[in-house]
């Protein structure tokens, strides 16, 4: 049986599944760089957009094709969110796994097929995904597990703010504290540690598995 594409809605988990298969996808990737010649500097990766096209049809069965299209316009609505301040949802374009997670910020919408009461049946639709990346996928991008790095100990460091700095997460100072062998934690620094260097390690790899956010 073919597997048909779908658009998965977070955090619901609602799926909204394309009628046809698109018959070509782009993923590309940018590197971002700073700098020209011999100076260049690595700042980020980024997903590009991605743009498919969907077709729906509904001749055959005489219905208003808007009762799948509506399904995706209604995705580029802020319905996320409380009080005041409201974004759309997050969704993942998936065929066969998640291929990209992120926001629709464009759709294109053309009405080709008529039925004499003016009910259109055919549709194609332009879509826009834009990138949205969780915390940790966003420091990978970032290049924040693919290097070590060495702090030098002030006297009003903590590992917390020294890991935010390095790390861009401050919940992986224990991961600081164990490779640099510091068995009190809370009390660092003491005046022993202050003009030390910390080896802020390199967390990239199968064997690192970020902690859990709660």
């Amino acid at each position: 049986m073919l597997e048909k594409a779908k658009i998965i809605v977070q955090p619901t988990a609602e799926t909204i599944p394309v009628m046809y298969n698109p018959t070509e996808l782009s993923l590309n990737k940018s590197v971002v760089v700073q700098g020209e010649g011999s100076n260049i500097q690595f700042q980020r990766v980024n997903d590009d957009d991605l743009v498919v096209n969907l077709f729906f049809d509904t001749y055959d069965s005489k219905t208003d094709v808007r009762r799948y299209t509506d399904k995706i316009a209604a995705l580029t609505q802020p319905t996320v969110g409380t009080g005041v301040r409201k974004e759309p949802p997050t969704v993942v374009f998936a065929w066969a796994g998640a291929l990209f997670t992120g926001l629709i910020v464009r759709l294109e919408q053309k009405f080709t097929l008529f039925l004499e009461s003016g009910v259109p049946v055919r549709a194609e639709l332009g879509v826009t995904f834009k990138s949205v990346l969780t915390t940790q996928q966003d420091l990978a991008a970032r290049g924040y597990y693919n290097c070590r790095q060495f702090w030098t100990v002030a006297e009003n460091d903590r590992l917390y703010l020294v890991a935010h700095k390095t790390l861009g997460d401050a919940s992986l100072w224990r991961l600081i504290a164990d490779a640099n062998n510091i068995y009190d934690p809370l009390n660092f620094p003491t005046p022993a540690d202050i003009g030390k260097t910390l080896v802020i390690i390199d967390v990239h790899g199968e064997s690192y598995s970020p902690p859990a956010r709660v």
